[in-house]
């Protein structure tokens, strides 16, 4: 399961490359809300230096707008570093649960002395 909080960054880790056949992939993320039924479509830059291994992916959650709440994803490897639509991509490598946290707030407490 792909966990985010809202506003922040972080990274994701995937061995997508295992299940790939075409050579210098440009991978394409799906999210599918499993309430509101809005589907999100956006290119992620795969900045693992070990390729082969595993694929690390940064990701914004503002970059993509998402709402709280609980996601289908797919990832699809395709060659064109442009396409957002998932049914002209090459390939579907991994399908999975994505998930969509409130931002955390932080709970300040006054101690007399």
């Amino acid at each position: 399961m792909l966990v985010i909080e809202k506003g922040q960054t972080k990274y994701w880790y995937l061995t997508l490359s295992e299940k790939t056949t075409i050579a210098n992939p440009t991978y394409l993320f799906s999210i599918h809300h499993r309430l509101t039924d809005t589907i999100t479509n956006f290119i992620l830059l795969d900045v693992s230096i070990h390729k082969e291994r595993y694929n690390e992916f940064l990701i914004d959650e503002s970059d993509i707008n998402a709402y709280t709440g609980e996601y289908e994803y797919k990832v699809y490897a395709q060659t064109s570093p442009t396409n957002t639509n998932p049914n002209l991509s090459d390939e579907l490598v991994e399908q999975g649960i994505l998930k969509v946290n409130e931002q955390a707030i932080l709970e300040v407490f006054y101690e007399p002395t």
